[in-house]
């Protein structure tokens, strides 16, 4: 037999095993010499990251959606305030239900008024200055790190684009909500004393939501197009159910018996009998828990008509300068409003769920403006400032409307230690409320505006406050240079329900006391109280970057007969405008405040009727036959 022999694992020859080291060692070698070559590439990638940028900006910083990586300051600026000007001159068009609307960024006035609703704004030159700190801020690692991503070609969005969203929103909500079909509940209705339950339906309604993101995703890189509102379905709260059918059946003939109920507030009833609850009966609640309800609609109809024996309007402490002494003329009474939503739901709760007679109406009190303050404890004593602007030229609505704001802001008292609203003390600017409406151009249609005139008292008001060495906490300058401001430039404010508006506080230890008269052409206000050592200075602004009136526009239209023309005249010229405004305390105390103002040129503008199209040359009906030469 032969002998058994053990395997083993073979080994290597010494020469092998030198061989592997040697391999071993290169492998490691050339590892170790990549990592130093991509080190030095790195480094080499981040000094030019950081040493090539110089003054301009970082590559691939954008602004408003354009590239200004790689420019220079004044190149950017300048590339910018082109293409926010061409944003300006077009409108967002929003199309539904066969309708159409344009949103203006900045209206153009129809005369000398200021009617300017601005829903997008931007200023190249802090975007730029945005733009630039981009790679230069923080620590030198964040320098670095920002500098080194833009030259790999990562995308920065700098700047900002402000968007007036709650205005669009309720603009094109106010222009469209005619056209919705609102879903409708399950309702009752009557047959003599048989009630029966009436179907619900769907409706429709726009999806403004959608409409409102689409605006901000254009506004954002200051691009225009057609926004076209979606459509969908208003479903009902309250569908149509056997369970209704019951409800009507067995609740409905038990309510009626116990009519008639009594609403009342303080020592005034209204009596409802059975023949009027009939007509306010509805459901409450949900679908999955109906009950038995007043209809929100019906009943709000019923609520509006007793009204009028509630409300009472808020009134403002006035007070008059009468040869040097305040009297009081109005003491400051609480306004009463009939709080709709919560008298229907006293109504449910009382006549209905617990099955009583009577209930008392709701009503929210409205505070005004300034309480009654005693004569002998104002402190006023004196004229601490007064300004002065002239209308000389204005049209008569305009003039009305002035004269009627001031006349609303006569006698107030602004507290020492709180903010005067210009816009809340003027209150809502309408037709039901006492306004005129003066006529202004928005695209090609020249319509009436309510309030024009009133960024005249805005800018009289803004002047006294200024004048008074008061903190301004909100200004805002026309879009056009307005000659009744001027001279100076720069020193106008301008005032647009609800946004923007006119805001500064009163920080004196005294109230103040606005007086305003209206004396030929002339607007004057002034404010009453005591001196406390403040010296305003208000220097002659400094006007820069002027431009001339541009060309006159023509805007063809459908409305006026051909080459018949309407022109809107004068034209305005554009410039900035920067004021320093200065105030020093008794106590060396210094404020300063920059009014910074862009007006924009604009030209005439006509709208001018299309001319008609020619008519079609007439053809020779002798002719039988038509020869065709084809020319090689």
């Amino acid at each position: 037999m032969p002998k058994h022999t053990k395997h083993s694992t073979p080994t290597l020859p010494e020469n092998n095993k030198a061989t592997s080291r040697r391999v071993s060692a290169k492998t490691w070698w050339w590892i170790g010499g990549t990592g130093a070559a991509l080190v030095v590439v790195s480094g080499a990638l981040c000094a030019v990251a950081y040493f090539s940028v110089g003054t301009k900006i970082v590559k691939g910083v954008l602004v408003a959606g354009q590239s200004v990586g790689g420019k220079q300051n004044l190149d950017a600026t300048h590339l910018l305030e082109e293409r926010w000007a061409t944003f300006q001159e077009k409108a967002f068009q929003f199309q539904g239900g066969g309708r159409t609307m344009d949103i203006l960024f900045t209206a153009d006035a129809a005369s000398e008024d200021e009617l300017v609703l601005g829903v997008v704004d931007f200023n190249p030159a802090t975007s730029v200055d945005a733009a630039l700190s981009f790679g230069r801020r923080g620590s030198l690692w964040q320098q670095l790190r920002e500098r080194t991503s833009g030259l790999l070609g990562r995308r920065h969005e700098m700047g900002t684009v402000t968007i007036a969203t709650e205005q669009i929103s309720e603009t094109v909500i106010d222009r469209f909500s005619d056209l919705e079909q609102p879903a409708t509940n399950a309702r009752l209705s009557f047959t003599g004393d048989v009630p029966t339950v009436v179907a619900s339906a769907n409706g429709t309604t726009f999806d403004y939501a959608s409409a409102v993101r689409r605006v901000i995703g254009l506004s954002r890189t200051l691009t225009v197009e057609p926004i076209v509102l979606s459509t969908i379905v208003d479903q009902p709260e309250i569908l149509s159910s056997q369970q209704l059918s019951s409800l009507a059946v067995r609740d409905v003939p038990a309510l009626l018996q116990r009519a008639p109920f009594t609403l009342k507030y303080g020592e005034k009833p209204w009596s409802i009998d059975a023949q009027k609850v009939k007509t306010l009966l509805g459901f409450a609640g949900t679908t999955a828990a109906p009950r038995l309800g007043f209809d929100v609609d019906a009943t709000s109809a019923y609520l509006a008509t007793i009204a009028p024996d509630v409300e009472v309007k808020a009134q403002n402490a006035k007070f008059s300068v009468v040869d040097g002494r305040v009297k009081e003329f109005q003491a400051g009474a609480v306004g009463k409003t009939l709080d709709v939503e919560a008298t229907i739901s006293a109504m449910q709760q009382t006549l209905i769920d617990q099955a009583q007679s009577t209930v008392t109406v709701v009503v929210q009190e409205d505070q005004p403006l300034t309480d009654t303050v005693a004569t002998n404890n104002l402190g006023i004593t004196e004229l601490v400032a007064q300004a002065t602007t002239n209308f000389k030229g204005s049209p008569s609505n305009r003039r009305f409307n002035l004269s009627y704001g001031a006349q609303l802001l006569n006698g107030l008292l602004i507290q020492p230690g709180t903010e005067f609203s210009l816009v809340t003390a003027l209150g809502k600017i309408d037709g039901a409320h006492g306004w005129k409406p003066e006529l202004v151009i928005k695209g090609s249609k020249i319509t009436p505006e309510f309030g024009g005139g009133l960024c005249q008292v805005a800018t009289t008001l803004f002047r006294t406050a200024l004048n008074a060495g008061l903190p301004i906490t909100e200004r805002h300058n026309h879009s056009l240079r307005i000659s009744y401001y001027e001279p100076p430039v720069g020193l106008d404010a301008t005032i647009y329900e609800p946004k923007p508006d006119l805001r500064f506080s009163n920080d004196y230890t005294t109230p103040l006391l606005i007086q305003t008269q209206v004396d030929g052409n002339n607007l004057i206000f002034s404010f009453y109280g005591t001196k406390d050592g403040r010296v305003s200075d208000i220097p002659t602004p400094k006007v820069y970057n002027q431009v001339p009136i541009p060309a006159t526009k023509n805007i063809e239209v459908d409305d006026l007969k051909p080459g018949e023309k309407e022109c809107q005249a004068p034209g305005h010229p554009g410039a900035d405008a920067t004021a320093t405004y200065t105030v020093t305390y008794a106590d060396g105390r210094v404020n300063k405040q920059v009014f910074q103002s862009h007006y924009r040129a604009i030209g005439v503008i006509c709208r001018v009727g299309k001319k008609a199209a020619p008519k079609p040359a007439a053809t020779n009906t002798n002719t039988a036959t038509t020869t065709n030469t084809n020319t090689q």
